[in-house]
C-alpha cells in the first residue's frame, strides 16, 4: 500500500492528518522570499570576506617588507 502524501500536513501518532504549522508562508510583506537561513549565509559570506581581506592585507604587507629587505641588501 502506498503512503499518501499531503503537502502542509503530517500524520500524528493516531494516524490523523494534522496541519503542519511550521509550513506557514512568510507573513512579512516582501516581493522576494527571504528565509532565516539566507541571512545566516549572507552573514557568513560577509565575515568570510572580512577575513580574506585581512589575510590579503597581511600577505601584501609581508611581501612589501620582504621586497624592501631584498632591495636594501643590494644597495
Amino acid at each position: 500500500m502506498e503512503e499518501e502524501i499531503r503537502p502542509g500536513y503530517y500524520k500524528d501518532k493516531d494516524g490523523i492528518w494534522q496541519k503542519d504549522r511550521r509550513k506557514q508562508p512568510d507573513r512579512r510583506n516582501r516581493d522576494v522570499p527571504f528565509f532565516h537561513h539566507d541571512r545566516r549565509a549572507i552573514y557568513r559570506r560577509k565575515t568570510d570576506r572580512v577575513i580574506r581581506e585581512r589575510d590579503a592585507r597581511m600577505q601584501i604587507e609581508e611581501a612589501l617588507q620582504d621586497f624592501a629587505a631584498e632591495h636594501e641588501k643590494r644597495e
